[in-house]
């Protein structure tokens, strides 16, 4: 799982909320627009076990912008298949919108409670993770 997120706090409630979630996996924090995209294009189609399992993404980051890496996940990586929970603190409907048109699985924005944090994090992680079925015609 990645979760591409530069802000220090968000991304130890995202690591509690993965923790939450009592499922083996493997969180991989990418800090800047610029190092997941490099981080996401690298992966190799042939090594489905480097793919992740899911990406949490936040829109506002440094570098590119998770609009830009969203582009980059659905177009240039080889795992367009996998979900992509955008996590931001904009509740912009034009923020909302273009996410969607750029074919992000589901929108949340960030709680501002802590423990809701976590919460979300771990409910997202056991949905998309445990509880959604995805197509296994690549594999």
């Amino acid at each position: 799982m990645f979760a591409i997120e530069d802000n220090p706090a968000d991304i130890r409630l995202v690591r509690e909320g993965v923790d939450a979630a009592d499922i083996e996996l493997a969180l991989h924090v990418l800090n800047s627009g610029q190092q997941a995209a490099d981080k996401l294009t690298a992966i190799d189609a042939d090594s489905p076990e480097d793919h992740p399992d899911l990406i949490l993404l936040d829109l506002n980051l440094p570098g590119k912008s998770g609009f830009d890496l969203l582009e980059v996940v659905r177009n240039e990586s080889a795992f367009r298949d996998v979900p992509v929970v955008i996590v931001s603190s904009s509740e912009n409907p034009d923020d909302i919108n273009r996410s969607y048109e750029l074919s992000a699985n589901a929108y949340i924005t960030k709680p501002t409670d802590p423990d809701d944090y976590i919460e979300m994090i771990d409910a997202t992680v056991n949905f998309w993770v445990v509880t959604a079925t995805r197509s296994t015609a690549n594999e």
